[in-house]
């Protein structure tokens, strides 16, 4: 393969593949520590007041909030390995501050109750998680989109951004929290036009996949609301993640009830298959090696994408060549968990499976990848 860069990145190249096989030689190791995941340590909690207690309080709820949305797991804050942890949380804010109610705002009603923004020190929170070996979902998340419809009365019909506003936004609200980054058809006139309300009723996997690739999701959600009496509604839904679907139920006061419990449901779902909760002994070693490496610019971003891989705990190079480097990682959940977290990004790709020697097998590697 053809080696063409520039006269002073080829010298830095060359430098830098000396300082690897030094690493190597003197048996020293690479790790990887939890990478930056912008958005997600910080928490909003409604507090009674200002005062020193308040605040402590509040602060406490919202580190208990933000440790949700950072390994995804909505039962950690039970963890008996967090709970001296939790009562410290202070320790771990960078900043707060308070803001007035939306609605008080507009009808100027007693500010006593107020909402607390808190911002917590990443770095700490990452290092807390790491010391108690417990998940940090990196900000490559699966995208959804979903698909909703509603039954009254025995008449059927599709969302409508418009109308269905209120249900709409806890369910966007309820994905903030988790960390779950999703999204909603725009229904205009193609969207119309391309799902019917029996591909909805009728699971009609083949034309919902297919409406849905105008928005490239990595995952589709689809609800169905019945009303089943004045005060009784159930939710039909289908996930649709890569070859994989599954299916279940919920039964709820309100449609904003039942697509909060839809988003906690598909939530855990991605969870136990992105960050699961695991103990050192689950960890298994898995060798990747990665491909057409042309510059120092590539071999960073493939470092800080690892870095971004929650199921990783640790890596060390064990080879660098001119055009690819070989990884041996520590990784939770084996190499299905690691292997679907790599899919996300778009930096790199699995080196395809052929019967000719378009790659060299290296022994030991058990993931050949290649950068896009």
């Amino acid at each position: 393969m053809p080696y063409c860069v520039k006269h002073d990145e080829q010298l830095l190249m060359k430098r830098f593949y000396l300082l690897l096989l030094l690493v190597l030689l003197l048996g020293c190791s690479v790790t990887v520590s939890a990478g930056q995941v912008s958005g997600l340590y910080s928490a909003e909690v409604a507090v009674a007041g200002q005062s020193a207690d308040q605040r402590t309080e509040g602060i406490i709820r919202a580190f208990a909030q933000m440790l949700v949305k950072v390994t995804g797991n909505r039962q950690i804050s039970q963890r008996p390995e967090l709970q001296g942890d939790l009562k410290l949380a202070p320790r771990y804010v960078q900043q707060y501050r308070y803001r007035l109610r939306s609605e008080q705002l507009t009808a100027g009603a007693d500010e006593s109750g107020r909402l607390l923004l808190v911002q917590f020190d990443e770095d700490a929170v990452q290092r807390l998680l790491r010391d108690r070996r417990l998940p940090v979902w990196g900000e490559n998340r699966p995208s959804g989109l979903i698909w909703l419809g509603f039954e009254e009365q025995g008449q059927r019909r599709l969302m409508r951004p418009e109308g269905d506003g209120l249900v709409l936004d806890s369910m966007l609200q309820k994905a903030d929290q988790r960390g779950v980054p999703m999204m909603f058809p725009l229904m205009d006139l193609e969207d119309q036009a391309g799902m019917q309300v029996a591909d909805l009723w009728g699971d009609f996997e083949l034309n919902i996949r297919r409406v849905s690739e105008r928005y490239s999701p990595d995952l589709i959600i689809t609800g169905k609301l019945k009303r089943l009496s004045g005060s009784l509604w159930r939710a039909n839904w289908h996930l649709y993640h890569g070859d994989r679907s599954s299916s279940w139920s919920d039964e709820e006061s309100s449609p904003a009830a039942l697509v909060t419990a839809g988003v906690e449901h598909v939530s855990d779902i991605l969870a136990e298959r992105y960050a699961p909760v695991a103990g050192e002994g689950s960890l298994s070693r898995v060798r990747l090696r990665v491909n057409e490496v042309m510059n120092l610019k590539q071999y960073a971003s493939i470092g800080r994408f690892l870095q971004s891989q929650s199921s990783v705990e640790q890596a060390d190079i064990i080879s660098a060549e001119p055009d690819s480097i070989t990884y041996d990682l520590r990784v939770r959940g084996g190499v299905q968990v690691l292997a679907q977290g790599l899919a996300l990004g778009g930096l790199i790709e699995p080196v395809p499976e052929e019967p000719d020697t378009s790659r060299e097998l290296i022994e030991g590697v058990d993931l050949y990848y290649r950068v896009r």
